[in-house]
């Protein structure tokens, strides 16, 4: 599956020093996790997400506010990098494998 970003929805657990809290996870790949959350993040601030008890560690590098809530973009660590072998969300789209449009 490469390092493509694909679209996912499941929720997910995640750790930080407040302590855990869950998240709807909406994008993933290999170096990247975004995710939806109910209340601001620090930009720099370490992070794990447990899925399915496979940890993945990172740390806060965009936040953005919008009606709904927050999105939370996510760099993983070289360390921890996502695989489907790893962790598949329960729902896991990946668009480059879309018919084109014409």
């Amino acid at each position: 599956m490469g390092s493509s970003r694909y679209l996912c929805s499941d929720l997910v657990t995640l750790k930080r020093a407040s302590g855990p809290c869950v998240v709807n996870l909406e994008e993933i790949s290999e170096m990247l996790a975004v995710f939806e959350a109910e209340g601001p993040f620090d930009v720099r601030e370490q992070l794990c997400i447990e899925c399915e008890g496979a940890p993945f560690h990172g740390f806060v590098s965009t936040v953005e506010k919008h009606e709904f809530g927050w999105r939370i973009e996510m760099e993983l660590s070289p360390l921890t990098p996502w695989s489907p072998e790893r962790f598949r969300p329960r729902h896991l789209l990946d668009v480059t494998a879309l018919p084109k449009l014409e």
